[in-house]
């Protein structure tokens, strides 16, 4: 009897497939780079059929390691990031354009103008690049109006790819489009999309986050197995801490860095954060509110380009040597500041760096630029929030891997951090949604993960806290 669940996780710069079983057990998992194109400095790009053959291999390498049968599995689920665009042949499932990522900005201009208009659309959301992207493609517009072209953001490519031609997504998927109503999240805003000039059969039907959403086909992963879960990556992670209820929070930090807290019946739109559809089931919307450090991980990527490591890992480990930054300030805005910012325009800066400073000390002057960037997010959240000041920030994500990373979160945010036991949390979440989509019961978390205490006391990482913001956040408004 099939007993084993899937995980495919694909985020922006790789994609992952993880085997566990039951009882949260990690049986075998595989991973692969992603690589994305820049043809512009604004502009982002991937390409989605050699990304749909990526996926297909990390499956069949997780499933290898297992020592597992593709007919083993009992349910699997998908999560991805968000926000991206996929327009692809109806009938082949061939993309007809590269994917559009979550962090293009070609739609500055269109969401401007979209905002004028009444519909309120950021830069990086696939409402304002989708016709952009679709204008591209040789006769686009009429095409798409024939039926001939789907749309849908990644998650919902791969359901079309792994099930043999569904076109759906979820509403936690759908609401980073901003296409999504805001007054009625189980439907799209059909105003916006007729003030696009779009069809409303280019965009997939909308679907439960949980339950038996479709199964795959056996040319796509070699057996059918259920799909049970369709999730935002950010929401798996969710699912993973088990912070779907209302209060629950975490942080994972891997390409980006984002704090999620679930918000309950009720989306958040006074505190700062952006609010968010965590989980909808039939007519039941669960929300969240989150806060994004753009910049989080692919920060250590940059400094490896800048020759200033070999490796991610060798760059956490140089940090540790230095007790602190040598009053070195990092801004990590490779594509620009977000949470409580929103500036898309914002760069990378590196201030207080002279000839005394040592490689151990720029090292940690950039993990503390993406501690501080949290910081500032967690301080929203608790001035909007009933949370206990004192309460662990639950992490997890590729960057936590590293002790020195966590600890210096800990230390500037002056609260303790704890790392869940599976780093990869978002793979877990989104084969555990999937197990819970297709009733298959798991065991309770085995553990609590590591804790990280404060070195320092609240106000130190305060007064901390003001110094690199006096260093390095110089926009008009500050």
């Amino acid at each position: 009897m099939p007993h084993l669940l899937l995980g495919i996780d694909v985020g922006t710069s790789g994609a992952r497939a993880m085997v566990f079983t039951r009882d949260r057990r990690e049986l075998g998992a595989a991973q692969a780079l992603l690589t994305s194109t820049h043809p512009h400095p604004d502009l982002s790009e991937q390409d989605a059929a050699a990304l749909w053959e990526t996926v297909r291999s990390v499956v069949a390498t997780a499933l290898a390691r297992a020592g597992c049968a593709p007919d083993d599995l009992a349910s699997l689920g998908i999560t991805t990031q968000r926000s991206s665009i996929v327009i692809w042949d109806r009938s082949s499932g061939e993309p007809v354009a590269p994917m559009v990522l979550w962090n293009d900005l070609r739609g500055m201009d269109r969401a401007a103008e979209l905002r004028a208009a009444g519909h309120p659309v950021m830069p990086i959301a696939a409402a304002a690049k989708l016709e952009a992207a679709l204008d591209a493609v040789p006769d686009g517009r009429r095409r798409a109006a024939d039926g001939d072209l789907a749309w849908g953001t990644l998650d919902s490519y791969l359901v079309h790819r792994l099930s043999g031609g569904h076109h759906i997504t979820d509403r936690s998927c759908a609401w980073s489009s901003a296409y999504l109503d805001l007054a009625d999240p189980t439907r799209w805003n059909e105003s916006l999309i007729g003030h696009q000039g779009l069809p409303i059969d280019f965009f997939p039907l909308l679907c439960d986050t949980t339950g038996r959403l479709g199964t795959t086909t056996a040319g796509a992963i070699w057996a059918e197995v259920p799909i049970g879960a369709v999730v935002a990556d950010q929401q798996a992670g969710m699912f993973a801490h088990g912070a779907v209820d209302t209060g629950g929070w975490k942080a994972t930090f891997g390409t980006s860095g984002v704090l999620m807290i679930a918000t309950g019946d009720t989306p958040d739109f006074r505190s700062g954060l952006v609010p968010m559809v965590l989980a909808g089931w039939g007519g039941r919307t669960s929300f969240a509110a989150e806060g994004m450090v753009r910049s989080a991980g692919e920060m250590l990527l940059w400094a490896v380009g800048e020759g200033m490591a070999d490796s991610a890992e060798a760059l956490t480990a140089l940090a540790g040597q230095a007790r602190d930054s040598g009053g070195v300030g990092v801004r990590p805005a490779l594509h620009g500041l977000g949470t409580p910012y929103d500036d898309s325009t914002a760069q990378i800066a590196v201030r207080g760096r002279t000839d005394d400073t040592t490689p151990a000390q720029m090292a940690r002057a950039i993990l503390e630029g993406v501690a501080f960037r949290m910081r500032e997010i967690v301080d929203l959240t608790v001035a909007g929030h009933p949370v206990d000041p004192q309460a662990p920030l639950p992490v997890d994500g590729g960057l936590t891997r590293s002790d020195v990373f966590c600890q210096v979160q800990a230390d500037l945010l002056g609260r303790p951090v704890i790392r869940h036991p599976q780093v990869e949390a978002t793979a877990l979440g989104a084969a555990l949604a999937g197990a819970r989509g297709v009733g298959v019961a798991v065991a309770e978390p085995p553990s609590a993960g590591d804790l990280f205490e404060p070195t320092i006391d609240g106000p130190e990482a305060h007064e901390r806290l003001l110094e690199w913001q006096a260093l390095v956040i110089d926009l008009p408004h500050r």
